[in-house]
């Protein structure tokens, strides 16, 4: 996971990373176990913050789109094979800055999961808080 790898340099720079999923508590440990993620996890099965945040659903077309699937090929070259899906699948992620007054500064929403901006993008965000 490329955030992971990045945790310092986000760190150094005065970013806290929070992950948001749609599993139980549970799946979320795992998740973290599995992948050796040292992030905290807020768990949202009813999909509360996704909604308050603005993040809809994607659609078919979006899922299977020729973008994503050429990114799963690459992944998977790598050596990198997916888990087992955990909640809503059709559920579109997005990133989201906020400072510590509760304030989004930069709101990134994804156009199919695999739609992240870039780590450089994020840490040259840091000046606007």
């Amino acid at each position: 996971m490329q955030l992971h790898r990045s945790k310092t340099q986000f760190e150094n720079n005065g970013f806290q990373i929070v992950l948001v999923g749609l599993g139980t508590p549970d799946q979320a440990e795992a998740f973290k176990k599995q992948f050796s993620i040292s992030f905290p996890i807020i768990c949202d099965p009813e999909k509360k913050l996704y909604q308050t945040y603005g993040l809809g659903r994607g659609s078919v077309v979006s899922m299977a789109s020729p973008s994503l699937l050429l990114k799963g090929l690459k992944t998977l070259s790598r050596g990198h094979t997916p888990g087992v899906p955990q909640g809503d699948v059709m559920q579109m992620p997005g990133v989201f800055l906020i400072n510590t007054s509760g304030n989004i500064r930069y709101a990134h929403y994804s156009k199919d999961p695999s739609d992240n901006p870039p780590i450089e993008t994020l840490l040259a965000l840091k000046d606007i808080f």
